[in-house]
């Protein structure tokens, strides 16, 4: 019988022969090897895969399957059900991971579990620029999960196993926040969320420098908070992923009463701008 590991490490691909070798790097030095490795292409052109599979002997556990849709959500869900693993532990082929990693993970989830979690993030570099974007990516999770609309980045969600088919696996239909939708069904359907702040992955910020990292965190911040207060988003138009960019971004006086209606549901909890003073003290270290 094949044992049971603890993580099933699910890596969706796409043209990531540069990046996807970096990160099965970072798995084969783990201090703790008791996961499974699932890389999911989406017919790459480039040679993603042939590169994946020079980490077979290195990495034994590792299995490479081809999805014949080009979908993020396609490709975790196709990952998902090919799992043994006890967590499902979803990443992007360009994240980054400390040796103690998997290590630290497991040691969180033994201290208070969680069925779905999500770990704060570093950037990929020292720039105080690049830090100010992950400090406010986490505080973005953790202001969601305060009031009451937890959702993750894509790039690190973690999901007991067995109950990934119960939440109904990621939405493939869904253009933006799939992964926020993901966390959300769960939620709503009572499985408890935790967000481990140590310790952190390491955010690939290629995709704010192409696009520009003050356009994008603008951007970024509209469509969340429009997200949360169930505010329609035309994906084409709004989206940075779609290829297409509004060089305004436009609210709408329902939205921001919306939006305030939010914040004055969860009150009067005062304790809220105090805990996202508290979380932002901690990242303001790295701010420096």
């Amino acid at each position: 019988m094949i044992k049971e590991p603890f993580f099933s490490i699910i890596i969706p691909c796409l043209n990531e022969e540069k990046s996807l070798p970096l990160l099965l790097k970072d798995l084969a030095d783990q201090t703790l090897q008791d996961f499974e490795v699932i890389v999911i292409d989406g017919h790459s052109k480039d040679k993603t895969v042939e590169k994946a599979e020079k980490f077979i002997k290195i990495l034994p556990s590792l299995t490479i399957l081809t999805s014949k849709i080009r979908n993020v959500s396609v490709q975790r869900n196709m990952g998902g059900e090919a799992a043994i693993g006890t967590y499902l532990l979803f990443n992007d082929a360009d994240n980054r991971l400390p040796n103690y990693f998997l290590e630290g993970v497991k040691y969180q989830q033994t201290v208070k579990p969680a069925d779905m979690f999500t770990t704060w993030c570093s950037p990929d570099s020292n720039r105080n620029s690049d830090k100010a974007v992950t400090t406010y990516l986490n505080l973005l999770a953790e202001t969601g999960f305060l009031l009451g609309s937890p959702g993750a980045l894509g790039a690190m969600i973690g999901c007991r196993r067995k109950l990934f088919g119960k939440i109904g696996g990621f939405n493939p239909e869904v253009g933006f926040a799939e992964d926020t939708e993901f966390i959300r069904q769960g939620y709503r359907k009572g499985y408890s969320f935790s967000i481990i702040h140590e310790p952190r992955f390491i955010y690939s910020l290629r995709r704010f420098r192409s696009i520009g990292t003050l356009k994008l965190i603008r951007q970024y911040s509209v469509l969340n908070l429009k997200y949360m207060t169930n505010q329609k988003v035309d994906q084409k138009k709004e989206y940075p992923m779609g290829g297409i960019y509004p060089d305004k971004a436009k609210t709408t006086p329902e939205f921001i009463k919306n939006l305030q209606s939010v914040f004055l549901k969860n009150g009067p909890k005062k304790n809220i701008t105090e805990q996202i003073r508290a979380l932002l003290s901690l990242e303001e270290a790295d701010l420096k």
